[in-house]
């Protein structure tokens, strides 16, 4: 058990920033330090870049400070983007690259292996805001199922293969083509 008890769910967010600003885990400590209250620190435990390259926040020892009053035993993900310039600071979307998705899935796989049971939800999910841009419980429902229908099947697809079919039905859960 860790300080911040055991870990219960897996809590996905965007930073609520256009793709063409191209944040850093080190961007949002200084915007959550700037704050009122200001955090001692960023909240999120992990950050993943516009390139899908992921930067650590909290260690997974620290409670975050990314759902008001509901931090104990989350996990916070944090991916760079959430808004377009077309629809305006207050329309929250998922506009992830697809290294930025993959690296997401490949973080929450990682993350259930190491806290079986975790839950996977969005910021959405514990509180009232459009954060993360979409809704993560069907979205992981269906990464889920795909994953199952693969490994059920008698030829066992390789690593890349599977990515590449965990992304097509992504892709079609969140309405991309």
């Amino acid at each position: 058990m860790s300080p911040i008890g055991p870990i219960t769910h897996v809590v996905i967010h965007y930073s609520a920033t256009y793709p063409d600003q191209n944040l850093t885990a080190a961007d949002i400590d200084r915007m959550h330090r700037a704050r009122t209250p200001p955090f001692r620190c960023i909240g999120y435990h992990l950050f993943i870049r516009r390139d899908g390259s992921v930067e650590t926040g909290r260690t997974e020892t620290e409670q975050g400070a990314h759902v008001i009053g509901q931090n104990a035993g989350k996990i916070g993900i944090c991916w760079a983007g959430g808004l377009e310039r077309d629809s305006g600071a207050h329309v929250g979307v998922n506009n992830m690259a697809p290294t930025q998705e993959e690296s997401l899935i490949r973080l929450i796989r990682d993350l259930r292996e190491r806290y079986p049971g975790a839950k996977v939800v969005g910021h959405r999910d514990l509180a009232p805001t459009q954060c993360p841009g979409f809704d993560v419980i069907p979205w992981w429902a269906e990464i889920e199922r795909a994953q199952a229908e693969a490994l059920a099947g008698a030829d066992q697809p390789t690593p890349a293969a599977w990515l590449a079919r965990v992304w097509r039905t992504a892709s079609r859960v969140l309405g991309r083509t």
